[in-house]
């Protein structure tokens, strides 16, 4: 069954390259979302954002991919309009193994963060701790010793911020198709023998309807309408596995 967020098949407007020795698919809805989640006004702004997106979440799947290459396997990598997906040859063995990789991509993006801190010291600019809907955020913010006082350079550590840290940690949240929710599916099957994925993606259906409500009580649209979608589709995802469970048992007992 496909659900709502799943990665398009078409490949029309696709830009494929290898990054590192690893195969990289951008599809056209990566660039569409990108824009659409931008709120700079100048063109420069907009386009840091989006070589930030670009340079950041192809980081972030890169930690899967040498993750698996730790443990032997190798994989691809596809940008789409929800982010990213690392596609291994082979499924991922074992629960140690499955949490491993899940993090690694998390763990990539909160070393950008650190990067990015040391440059912004480095140069002068001063970082302040904030909060931003239930999560913290750090925003960088010019000084007066700063050395680089450009805008542009600030909307460059503001967006590295953004999306790596901030980013970061609602991924790890424990909704499908985030990597939490990848942890909670590799925990749950450790538990359930293999037969978790029903039950993290019941979780994850509650978990997004839960950040939908808190979105609306923040007045935040947006969250409301991401997470609203998000829950629909782990809602749609648990109907799928419920038909798939009853065509199994249908054949054990032909």
């Amino acid at each position: 069954m496909n659900v709502l967020i799943e990665c398009p098949q078409s490949r029309a407007g696709e830009w494929r390259f290898r990054l590192f020795g690893v195969p990289v698919a951008v599809k056209f809805w990566f660039w569409v979302a990108a824009v659409l989640l931008c709120n700079a006004g100048e063109t420069s702004t907009v386009l840091i954002w989006i070589a930030v997106c670009l340079a950041s979440i192809l980081v972030h799947e890169l930690g899967h991919v040498y993750a698996y290459r730790h443990f032997g396997d190798d994989a691809q990598i596809v940008l789409y309009g929800w982010g990213g997906l690392t596609i291994p040859r082979h499924d991922t063995r074992g629960t140690f193994q499955a949490v491993a990789v899940a993090l690694a991509g998390p763990a990539a993006g909160f070393a950008v963060v650190v990067v990015t801190v040391g440059l912004a010291v480095a140069s002068g600019t001063s970082i302040r701790l904030g909060w931003h809907l239930f999560f913290p955020v750090l925003q960088a913010a010019a000084s007066a010793g700063a050395r680089i006082t450009d805008f542009r350079w600030l909307a460059l550590l503001n967006d590295l911020l953004w999306v790596n840290l901030y980013w970061g940690l609602v991924n790890l949240l424990p909704i499908y198709p985030f990597d939490g929710w990848h942890v909670a599916r590799a925990l749950l099957d450790d538990r359930e023998y293999g037969g978790g994925r029903r039950k993290a993606l019941i979780w994850s259906a509650v978990a997004a309807a839960l950040m939908a409500v808190l979105g609306l009580i923040a007045r935040n649209l947006y969250m409301v309408a991401i997470f609203a979608v998000l829950a629909a589709s782990s809602a749609q995802a648990v109907e799928g596995e419920r038909g798939r469970s009853a065509r199994f048992h249908g054949r054990w007992r032909g």
